[in-house]
Parts: C-alpha cells; structure tokens; sequence
C-alpha cells in the first residue's frame, strides 16, 4: 500500500510570457463578452457566442491554475487543464534541466524547464516550480536518468 510520503506532487511555475500571453488571451475573449451581457443575449448567435467564448476562458483560466507533475511511486502523471496524461519513471532515459522545448508536447506554463526523454522515441517538457527538487526525485526512483543542465 503506498502512503502519502510516496506521492510527490509539484506545482507548474509561470514566468512573464505565459502570464502576459494569458492576460492578452482572456482579454481578447472576455471584452466582446461585455457588450453580450449589456445589451442582453436575445438571439441563438449571441448565445452561441457568449458560450463559446466563456467556455475558451474558462479552460484558459484552467490550464493556469491546473497544471501539476506528480509523482506517485514508480509513475509520473501530469496535468494541465483538460490534457493529462502518465508514463513509468523507470522509462526516463535522459533529463535536460533549464532548456526550452518550442514543439511538441508540452504541459507547462514557463520556459527554461526540464525536458524529459523517455522509452525510445517520446518526450515531453514539464516547467516544475523547482526544477532542482524535480529531478532530485526523479532520481530516487532511476537513479540511471542520465541529467544535463544547461
């Protein structure tokens, strides 16, 4: 049976660009949002666009607030929003820390993160508010995660 000291759980960390894209995004979401309300929602069009856009802010606002890496013994399972996803820590062949991943999967909220390698061809970037703590555990469980840092 595991216990709670086995699950390690690590917060996103967010950085200038993605609060800056976020803040542009919603804005750009929630203003038409205003003139909705204002003026009542009468129509199927106004009502489709009100939902359409409250629905874009909300998993906006989510991908913020919901993004988490745990570690929960020998698996790593991740986070963000309506995306997650789970993969074996025992899988991870290599570890770059503080190194950007422009393309690809990524569960993150800031850059100079931590890309993950894993099985043969996969990988993934994950921004753990402590990038440091982050590998440190991974490498309880694989101490043979091969780790660069940039």
């Amino acid at each position: 049976m595991k216990s709670a000291n086995d699950i390690k759980v690590f917060k996103a960390r967010t950085d200038a660009l993605f609060n800056g894209l976020m803040i542009f995004s919603i804005a750009v979401c929630v203003l038409p949002i205003w003139p909705l309300l204002r003026s009542g929602i009468s129509g199927i069009e106004e009502l489709i666009t009100f939902v359409i856009l409250a629905a874009t802010t909300l998993m906006m606002i989510s991908f913020y607030t919901h993004t988490y890496y745990r570690i929960d013994g020998d698996e790593l399972r991740w986070r963000s929003s309506i995306l997650f996803g789970k993969f074996s820590v025992s899988s991870i062949l290599k570890v770059v820390v503080n190194q950007t991943l422009w393309v690809g999967i990524k569960p993150a909220t800031a850059r100079n993160g931590v890309i993950i390698y894993y099985n043969k061809y996969d990988e993934i970037y994950f921004s753990p508010a402590d990038n440091e703590a982050f590998v440190a555990a991974l490498l309880e469980i694989n101490p043979e995660i091969e780790v660069v840092r940039k």
